[in-house]
């Protein structure tokens, strides 16, 4: 049985053969981040941050379907701002959901990114990134790939000349940037805030990235972000397995707001191994870039 593995990312072949895509730990800074302006201030989400370190409120895993849900805050009158401490601020504080659908059958999946803005100021000019450092074939392989933009489905795709691998969103999302580089040199901040929009040439060591323009939160507010990953041994198998995951999302993406704010994902829990684990990882690990 075919399929795409999600606690790395592997394809399971009929053999029972698996070939690897990506393997991220999980103090690595892949996966999700978002940026936005608030109080005239740049501020980073990233999947793993020390200096603005995240809880992971609750975690769902199941056969077809996993779920998780974490929180960001960050006081806004500490000492790494230019606020006066006299004056009182309140805290900037969001809630991001992710939702991942993926299959045993097929060599796609169909993530859910969901920010909600739970303080009482505007999130201004928020900008999404998704980001993977797959190594085709495995790490031993993992100088040996070459990437491109796919203006048609806004996709960047990565390959080793033959097994393809790579993401987008719906028609109605269309990214604002790619970029496909070293992932060392991953940098999104005030003075570098977007994607350069360019592909080195390969073969070489790459991560790939997209992001796109959210516009703005408002407090209470949410927003939601599709994004569909595929797979395939060869480039037909890949647009043909991407196209499917674009069906699915499509499909899936109007139940999302009744799932985000089912009430269940609002409760902290405090007894889930994976939750007590992964909390403190964020304050003993050491960054790493992808």
């Amino acid at each position: 049985m075919r399929g795409i593995a999600t606690k790395t990312l592997k394809i399971k072949r009929e053999n029972g053969e698996e070939f690897m895509l990506l393997d991220t730990p999980t103090d690595y800074l892949c996966g999700p981040w978002f940026t936005f302006h608030c109080q005239d201030k740049f501020y980073v989400f990233k999947n793993y941050d020390k200096e603005n370190p995240y809880k992971f409120v609750n975690v769902k895993s199941g056969k077809r379907v996993n779920r998780f849900t974490v929180e960001y805050q960050k006081t806004l009158n500490n000492r790494n701002d230019d606020i006066a401490e006299e004056t009182d601020y309140p805290e900037i504080k969001a809630r991001f959901f992710m939702d991942v659908y993926y299959s045993t059958n097929d060599l796609n999946c169909v993530f859910f990114y969901s920010i909600q803005n739970n303080c009482t100021l505007t999130f201004k000019n928020v900008h999404l990134f998704n980001l993977f450092d797959f190594d085709i074939g495995g790490l031993e392989h993992y100088s040996t790939n070459f990437a491109f933009f796919d203006p048609k489905y806004n996709a960047i795709v990565q390959h080793d000349g033959r097994v393809h691998v790579g993401f987008c969103s719906l028609e109605n999302f269309p990214a604002v940037h790619y970029s496909a580089g070293h992932p060392y040199e991953i940098k999104i901040d005030v003075t570098s805030s977007s994607l350069n929009d360019t592909i080195l040439k390969g073969p070489d060591d790459f991560f790939s990235g997209l992001e796109w323009d959210l516009g703005s939160i408002d407090p209470g507010q949410q927003v939601i972000l599709p994004v569909v990953l595929a797979a395939g041994e060869s480039k037909e198998e890949f647009y043909d397995f991407l196209r499917d995951g674009i069906t699915k999302a499509r499909k899936i993406f109007p139940s999302i707001p009744r799932v985000i704010n089912a009430p269940e994902r609002q409760k902290i829990l405090k007894t889930v191994k994976m939750i007590e684990k992964m909390n403190p990882a964020q304050k003993d690990n050491d960054e790493n870039e992808c």
